[in-house]
């Protein structure tokens, strides 16, 4: 499996990190929306953790923008902190998960969830 995060926050990123790489996912890091949406095109990814916390383009904005570039590419919101705003994002479908130090397992239990309903609607197993 294939997952793209973007979070210019290290916490964040060694808190995604250390819950999903294992078990043959490897991790592609952006710091920057900007930088999510050229991997988004060029890279075959299984799902993007979409950091809300991240500067630049917002979450909302961001999630649309990768849903225009691969369409059905599944989005998972993470945020550091439950002040966080995800509404927005919620609003449009997208799972959100505040991390925390109980939150690997739930974490890694939506982003396999997600990948997997990907999956089922492309009609292929996991890459």
């Amino acid at each position: 499996m294939h997952i793209i995060l973007c979070t210019d926050n290290t916490a964040v990123r060694q808190v995604v990190c250390a819950a999903l790489e294992s078990d043959g996912r490897r991790l592609t890091a952006c710091d920057s929306g900007m930088e999510l949406l050229a991997a988004v095109k060029a890279l075959a990814a299984d799902v993007v953790v979409l950091d809300l916390g991240t500067h630049g383009l917002g979450g909302p904005l961001l999630a649309s923008a990768v849903q225009e570039l691969s369409p059905g590419l599944p989005i998972v919101a993470v945020s550091a902190s439950p002040s966080v705003e995800a509404r927005p994002v919620v609003q449009q479908g997208i799972p959100h998960v505040v991390l925390g130090p109980d939150s690997d397992g739930e974490l890694q239990a939506v982003v396999a969830e997600s990948a997997g309903r990907r999956h089922l609607a492309l009609g292929t197993g996991v890459r």
